[in-house]
């Protein structure tokens, strides 16, 4: 496989996440996932949401929902598992009447991976999944790697073997908003060294010319291993928005697990 994997919707197949896991392929990406009917709807609703806010972590992009990434302590933990189900219902409504692209890709994962998927449960708590983000014009998303353990209790014992991300675009500026990829997965301690006193991300002149950069358009679906670093180059005209989804990998004899 090269670097780049296109597929179609009814055409994906488990083999399609066993390569990007394996590292034989660094994207997958479906065109057209998200239905033009759906696309449009999704812009009209969220171009400006009036439930728009800041990423707790990283002030400069937006998002609709509440990331587990943001969580930082005992109480945004429990505010983002109380939330977890109204948000799922709350980015669900955006679409009405059709189908969402979160519950599609729900569906279809379900479908092809042998042992099905759902939601991830920290605690015995559910996740949510299906996040809606913002990268404004100007907004330059710097190399860096995503990976649930980060925020996980400290004393909570994961079975996640792997993590995938998929993305799905609402809006792409003409003009920037390029996936950059490099196939560079870090340990913890050297990505910790790698961003140094940064409050996000890796200052790009620490690494090299990315190996793939892929540009999407609206409406594609692209899946990947965020734990291999990875960056979105800024919108020069318009904001990039994405339904940002994470899959956990935790065995060939369990299902998938989702959140954002």
């Amino acid at each position: 496989m090269g670097h780049v994997v296109r597929t179609t919707r009814r055409e994906l197949s488990a083999e399609h996440i066993r390569a990007v896991l394996k590292k034989e392929a660094l994207v997958v990406q479906i065109k057209g996932f998200l239905r033009p009917e759906a696309l449009e709807i999704a812009r009209e609703q969220l171009f400006d949401h009036a439930e728009r806010g800041e990423l707790s972590q990283a002030a400069e992009f937006g998002r609709v929902g509440f990331a587990y990434s943001e969580i930082g302590d005992e109480a945004s933990r429990r505010a983002y598992h109380e939330r977890a189900l109204p948000n799922i219902h709350r980015l669900r409504e955006l679409f009405a009447p059709y189908l969402s692209p979160t519950d599609e890709l729900r569906l279809l994962l379900d479908e092809i991976w042998p042992q099905g998927a759902n939601l991830l449960h920290v605690d015995g708590a559910k996740c949510f999944v299906g996040i809606a983000r913002y990268q404004d014009k100007d907004v330059d998303l710097n190399p860096h790697t995503d990976a649930l353990e980060r925020n996980l209790p400290p004393d909570h014992q994961s079975d996640l073997q792997a993590q995938l991300s998929v993305n799905v675009y609402v809006n792409i500026p003409d003009e920037g908003g390029e996936l950059e990829l490099w196939g560079i997965e870090p340990t913890e301690d050297e990505y910790r060294t790698l961003v140094g006193d940064r409050a996000y991300g890796i200052d790009r002149d620490k690494v090299s010319d990315p190996v793939a950069v892929v540009k999407p358009e609206a409406g594609d679906l692209i899946l990947l291993n965020p734990r291999l670093i990875h960056a979105v180059r800024p919108s020069q005209d318009s904001s990039r928005i994405t339904i940002g989804h994470f899959i956990g990998y935790l065995g060939e004899e369990r299902p998938l697990a989702l959140w954002s």
